[in-house]
């Protein structure tokens, strides 16, 4: 009853080794190029491409996580919005950097020379070190507040 719907029955894309086009893991001869496929290679690339692609949509999550945070952080001073801002500011202040950290823990090994990925590990890094220098400035900003506050 469950001969098709395996794990192991699973059809995985990738780029084929002497054309580039994509193609699925089931093909045995490339349908552009007329290439001969080797299905253990195959396998092997179209996982390499599920991960390449999966870094490249996490990399844009963080993006879009950067630019919400600046767009939270000017709701604060709306009326009736301010809370809103706040909450969801200090959410995503905690949740950039462990997604930034997550990133770097999964992909930061990859070694590929995709243009795609060229870019989400330059997004992953200018999205590290702005939260990284964003909440240091903010860390100064409560420890000048605080030290102010004792000082009588």
């Amino acid at each position: 009853m469950s001969d098709g719907l395996g794990l192991s029955s699973r059809v995985g894309v990738f780029p084929c080794p002497n054309c580039q086009e994509t193609i699925n893991t089931s093909m045995q001869v490339c349908s552009f190029c007329s290439s001969p496929i080797d299905p253990a290679a195959a396998a092997a690339a179209a996982q390499q491409f599920a991960r390449v692609n999966q870094a490249c949509s996490d990399a844009s999550y963080l993006k879009i996580m950067a630019g919400s945070a600046f767009t939270f952080y000017l709701l604060r001073f709306v009326p009736f919005l301010n809370l809103m801002g706040i909450v969801v500011l200090w959410f995503l202040e905690a949740a950039i950097p462990l997604m930034a950290i997550r990133w770097w823990a999964k992909f930061g090994d990859l070694r590929i020379d995709d243009p795609g990925f060229a870019r989400a590990r330059r997004t992953a890094l200018h999205v590290g070190v702005g939260v990284a220098v964003f909440l240091f400035l903010i860390a100064i900003g409560v420890f000048r507040v605080a030290t102010a506050a004792f000082r009588f």
